[in-house]
């Protein structure tokens, strides 16, 4: 697939207030819409097309992204974030092709924690929460492989 992003080529982060804090070691990208195209029908059961409809605009996109090894600087920072309720950009950019994901106007849903504590390498990541009503992908064509 040519639209697909691989974590290896992407460059993750946030921006915060015009500054940039870039993500060395993100583990993963998962990104949930709760936005969904829905079919429905009488309760008679006769209409075998059914109506469509849209629910979940209501609920704001989120993010989640466990970041290994997180310095105390960028974990004071975030957690500002949190405790003001800054808005903040988070971006997934391809290196290669300059395809992004972002996430403007957002916050941190969740309190920037270490959630797992043993001896495996889930026990270095920091999971941020992100909310926004704003996420978008743009892709590019990849340059030509010569």
């Amino acid at each position: 697939m040519e639209n697909s992003f691989k974590i290896y080529n992407c460059d993750f982060g946030i921006k915060v207030n015009g500054q940039t804090y870039d993500f060395t070691d993100v583990a993963e990208l998962q990104i949930e819409d709760a936005v969904r195209n829905r079919l429905t029908r009488g309760a008679n059961a006769t209409n075998r097309v059914g109506l469509t409809y849209r629910d979940g605009l209501k609920e704001p996109t989120r993010w989640t992204i466990p970041i290994m090894d997180m310095s105390a600087a960028l974990k004071a920072v975030l957690d500002n974030c949190y405790s003001k309720q800054i808005r903040i950009e988070a971006f997934c950019i391809d290196r290669e092709s300059g395809a992004k994901k972002i996430a403007k106007q957002a916050i941190l849903s969740n309190k920037p924690q270490q959630l797992t504590l043993d001896d495996s390498p889930e026990s270095l990541q920091v999971s941020l929460e992100i909310e926004t009503f704003d996420s978008s992908e743009t892709y590019k064509e990849a340059p030509a492989q010569g």
